[in-house]
């Protein structure tokens, strides 16, 4: 490899370029084929098992190898363009869901209703998790009564007799419900802190996407310019597409690094299942993997999050570099580096609420006296209730362990129980909200009164498509600007004037924007 980028450097190859160089050189590692161009070039989503073992780092970075950097433009604008189809799919995805929402009937929604009512409410839940400790005490409440059968009903510690248990019972079911408003506390939290950096990453994505320059309509005709010219302009506008889609995998991998070391934090040396795994997907490089993979913040670090978002900053600061955003130099960085402030400081407070807890012993405590008190209880209500009494013990035995049960549930709201904080739909609604603010992110220049968009000297903006409420049609428009253009005087340049006095001309151009939106000038 050296070899042949050295000849490539010095120009003594014979008919090879730097990157046919280095392509020839790796093209065939470990006897697997690549497809032409430079491999490692691109990034690839995560295995199911790659990302079932980011939750085992390995300590350290590889070995790595720097090239000099080739403008393989070809390769560049094909990855583009393979990105901008996926763009498409995924936007044309999210339109026909929400399109097919509208058009179901109203006997599918009451169907989808009852369904969901059922799925809410008609479930075991909590009771299901400790269905084994209720079926103890079941089992111990008809012993009990076995016993005081024997006895002919006559028990040392009825109820009838003394009533001394009830007043423990009631202490510990404070203090049970003290524990359980403290876990909702950071439940709350848990929830507070991923939509706050939900919100974030959604802010910056809005702010990067808007920002970006837009080439205007003289400036996309590039038939006067030379050639060099041409293909600066060409090469500036792919490095525009290519970042939009470097800057939605990165937002997305950030998110995932962050969302993963929080849930990764109700593990506890278990084994992930590579079902719960995949679903945070996120799509790496190979350097960028082996770098998330160097440390976890089971381990105390938060070395993936800040690696990950300096690589997002980075990206940015390279377009911003470029003078490819709208406004002053820098702005749009220093947004994006405020956001991210942010960004880190929310992830920090939940990852305070997902690698804390209470105390081993003070939750031993409750739960033995939760354990003593449903032991105790049935001595006192068999006298009574006698072949009944299994029901208020179940009763008891549900209200204690389960809230015991809630409580241990909530304290850590990330894991990948149902439920936890559904994180990964999250990150789904996220990479959601990029992809549209991508592709309809012109619209932000759509907004005001015609009227008032032609008095501060700004194109007038109509809607052209069958059947919307309030749409004329292109021809209409044209007829009626030019039956009023020909009512003005004529201009100095043979065009005819406005109320205002400026030269409008009699032809119309018309700028096919973001699907069905037409600009006139």
């Amino acid at each position: 490899l050296k070899e042949v980028l050295s000849a490539s450097h010095d120009g003594t190859s014979q008919g090879y370029s730097a990157s046919q160089g280095y392509s020839a050189a790796l093209s065939m590692r470990s006897g697997v084929p690549f497809e032409r161009g430079i491999p490692q070039s691109a990034s690839q989503p995560l295995s199911n098992r790659e990302l079932k073992e980011l939750y085992n780092p390995r300590g350290h970075m590889p070995q790595i190898t720097f090239a000099q950097p080739s403008h393989a433009r070809v390769e560049a604008s094909r990855r583009v363009a393979a990105l901008e189809g996926e763009l498409q799919e995924r936007v044309q995805g999210i339109c026909d869901r929400l399109c097919g929402a509208k058009e179901n009937s109203r006997a599918q929604r009451c169907g989808s209703w009852f369904r969901s009512w059922c799925g809410r409410y008609l479930r075991l839940g909590i009771v299901g998790e400790i269905m084994p400790t209720v079926i103890f005490y079941v089992i111990y409440s008809f012993f009990v009564t076995y016993y005081a059968q024997l006895c002919d009903w006559e028990v040392r510690w009825s109820a009838v007799k003394q009533d001394a248990i009830y007043y423990p019972a009631v202490v510990l079911a404070f203090l049970l419900c003290f524990r359980a408003s403290g876990c909702m506390e950071r439940y709350n939290d848990g929830l507070r802190t991923v939509f706050e950096m939900e919100k974030c990453l959604r802010e910056v994505a809005f702010d990067v996407m808007t920002r970006l320059s837009v080439e205007d309509s003289e400036e996309g005709d590039l038939s006067g310019y030379t050639a060099e010219a041409q293909a600066a302009a060409e090469l500036r506008e792919l490095r525009k597409k290519y970042f939009k889609h470097e800057f939605r995998r990165t937002v997305r991998l950030l998110f995932a690094c962050a969302a993963r070391d929080l849930n990764d934090s109700a593990l506890e040396d278990c084994e992930l299942d590579e079902e719960e795994a995949s679903a945070l997907q996120c799509a790496m490089t190979k350097v960028e993997h082996a770098a998330v993979l160097v440390t976890h913040s089971a381990f105390g670090h938060a070395f993936r999050v800040y690696l990950a978002s300096s690589w997002l900053l980075k990206l940015v600061k390279g377009i911003d570099d470029e003078g490819l955003f709208d406004g002053n130099e820098g702005e749009v960085y220093r947004i994006v580096e405020s956001k991210l402030i942010s960004f880190k400081a929310a992830w920090l407070e939940a990852r305070q609420v997902a690698y804390s807890s209470m105390p081993g012993s003070v939750t031993h405590i409750l739960w033995l006296l939760t354990t003593v008190m449903n032991l105790f209880m049935p001595w006192e209500w068999v006298t009574i209730c006698q072949w009944s009494t299994w029901f208020p013990s179940i009763l008891l035995t549900v209200s204690f362990y389960g809230i015991l049960q809630i409580a241990n549930s909530m304290e850590n709201p990330f894991g990948f129980d149902t439920d936890d904080i559904p994180i990964a739909r999250v990150a789904e609604h996220l990479d959601e909200e990029v992809c549209l603010t991508m592709h309809y992110a012109m619209l932000d220049e759509f907004g005001g009164e015609n009227l008032y968009r032609s008095l501060m000297g700004s194109s007038m903006i109509f809607l052209d498509e069958a059947g919307l409420p309030g749409s004329e049609g292109l021809a209409f428009l044209a007829n009626n600007m030019q039956t009023n253009f020909a009512r003005g005087p004529r201009g100095p340049t043979g065009g005819f004037q406005g109320a205002n006095g400026n030269a409008l001309g009699n032809a119309l151009a018309v700028g096919d924007r973001t699907g069905g939106v037409h600009e006139f000038a």
